[in-house]
């Protein structure tokens, strides 16, 4: 099934955006001392509040530098972002009306997710965005989201979308609510690199784009035992 990512936009005409609108591929997280190239796509594992806050300042360093950024997630884990940009003296409001921030709140359609995304992204491209900055908490299990299945492909596509665009895009994942199917099919097979304990790191459990894909097609004993 292929999704489209971004309705306006051609994949050629995407690339030639984003090589047009950033050079310097070296971004700066704002977690920690790390680093990430532009087209990342990381899983950001965290545990307490305090590892939660620091997660958010890869989206408070961003604004302070006049990157463009977006919160995508379940109202929840939107509202904890915004209060930590808040804490941070961030105004909030004027950031938004500026365009510089953008919220989004996940769907039942996954498709329409990540098309969603690809828009906002052009959007900001056309605005004159040289780097956007995307933090995401997936509503997994929650009333108006797609199913897991759904999910995991949607995570798996974002890594390709996101080698389109001259962004990063990190989706958090809490560590002590999540599943270990998730955490292992979601965090770690859908993300080519993974921040934990402040670190980045290469992750030799990423499947590709493809693969991913082809393994959700086939029948998941888990599924019909209730897991």
């Amino acid at each position: 099934m292929r999704v489209r990512i971004c309705s306006g936009l051609r994949v050629q005409e995407l690339r030639n955006v984003r090589s047009m609108a950033q050079t310097d591929t070296d971004i700066e997280l704002g977690i920690g001392d790390e680093r990430a190239e532009l087209g990342d796509h990381l899983a950001y594992l965290w545990e307490s509040p305090e590892e939660f806050a620091e997660g958010v300042g890869f989206l408070c360093l961003g604004l302070e530098a006049g990157d463009y950024c977006v919160i995508f997630g379940h109202n929840d884990a939107n509202e904890q972002v915004l209060a930590v940009l808040r804490e941070r003296g961030l105004d909030i409001e004027a950031l938004m009306t500026s365009g510089r921030l953008t919220l989004m709140q996940g769907t039942e359609d996954a498709g329409a997710m990540l098309a969603g995304i690809g828009a906002s992204f052009g959007d900001s491209v056309g605005k004159g965005a040289r780097v956007i900055r995307l933090l995401g908490n997936l509503g997994w299990g929650r009333t108006g989201w797609p199913n897991e299945r759904e999910i995991l492909a949607f995570e798996a596509r974002v890594t390709d979308a996101a080698r389109l665009f001259p962004c990063v895009v990190i989706c958090m994942y809490d560590v002590g609510r999540l599943s270990g199917r998730i955490l292992v099919h979601g965090a770690y097979e859908t993300h080519p690199r993974t921040i934990q304990r402040g670190v980045v790191r290469e992750n030799p459990y990423h499947v590709s784009t493809d693969r991913f894909l082809e393994s959700l097609s086939e029948p998941n004993p888990a599924d019909s035992a209730g897991v």
